[in-house]
């Protein structure tokens, strides 16, 4: 009868071994982590591809404004001002092989129906999207090219990405462009989606981008590059989600400071801000 105990203690202790043991396996493993310069460009572009069909399905939350209606010529218009915007990244010849945007693959602009939310966000990749609110409340056009560069620089150098990989980490993201169904409880692109016109950028991101649209400004324009100082004008931070998330600091409203950042060499700043083209495009068609 001894005999028989011991041996049933000794497979139970032999089982709990086993199972402390496996415990301690898969505990210290650790899942390989895709480091964020391993998110190429070529990547973004597809994550980009595909969170904008994520939300063309979505139209709840991002109801889009027809390009087949009297809206066809603001389309037109800041496509045109957005391409013009992008179009030295397009280039792109600093980058590495391996490591560059397709230049045949066209960033869209996109506008939502929505004139009570005043928003712009980009997708990885470059597809921006912008309200009907905001459109409504600029009233020339260098205040515009203010906010494409703004939001070509945001997705460019990777200060969109980084805080997309701080939110939903590269994994997830490599998951959701590699189309491996998310598990359960996981991100999904609606939810990547959504976050994109909440994710705030700190003051200090604010500057540095506003710092690198004027330069990017005065490289592919002749628009005035004080466009930021208009628009804090002429917008509230209270009930403007792009300011709400694009945080400012407070010297961004001062002429002096705009005026004596620092440009790409070569380049050669306008003072155009207006001919009546952003009323005749864009606020008379929407």
């Amino acid at each position: 009868m001894r005999e028989i105990i011991t041996k049933l203690l000794r497979k139970k202790y032999f089982f709990l071994f086993f199972i402390i043991g496996g415990l301690s396996f898969f505990s210290c493993r650790k899942e390989n982590v895709i480091a964020p310069s391993a998110f190429t460009k070529e990547k973004r572009e597809m994550l980009g591809d595909q969170i904008r069909i994520a939300i063309a399905s979505d139209s709840i939350n991002f109801p889009i404004l027809s390009r087949n209606s009297q809206a066809d010529s603001a389309y037109w218009y800041i496509q045109k001002l957005y391409n013009q915007a992008n179009n030295v990244y397009k280039i792109d010849g600093q980058s590495v092989i391996g490591d560059r945007w397709d230049r045949n693959r066209e960033w869209l602009v996109t506008i939502l129906h929505l004139d009570n939310i005043k928003t712009a966000f980009t997708t990885p990749g470059g597809h921006m999207y912008i309200s009907t609110g905001l459109l409504k409340s600029l009233e020339k056009e260098y205040e515009l090219y203010y906010i494409l560069t703004f939001e070509a620089i945001l997705m460019h150098e990777k200060y969109l990405l980084n805080r997309l990989i701080n939110e939903f980490n590269t994994n997830t993201l490599n998951n959701l462009v590699q189309g491996i169904p998310p598990a359960f409880g996981s991100s999904t692109l609606l939810d990547v989606s959504m976050m994109l016109g909440e994710l705030k950028f700190d003051e200090t991101m604010t500057s540095e981008m506003d710092e690198l649209a004027v330069s990017l400004i005065c490289q592919t324009s002749i628009f005035d590059r004080t466009g930021i100082i208009s628009i804090m004008d002429l917008l509230d931070e209270v009930d403007t989600k792009w300011m709400q998330t694009r945080i400012s600091y407070d010297y961004r409203n001062q002429e002096d400071y705009i005026l004596n950042l620092p440009i790409v060499s070569g380049g050669d700043c306008g003072s155009f801000k207006s001919n009546g083209g952003y009323q005749k495009y864009v606020l008379d068609r929407l």
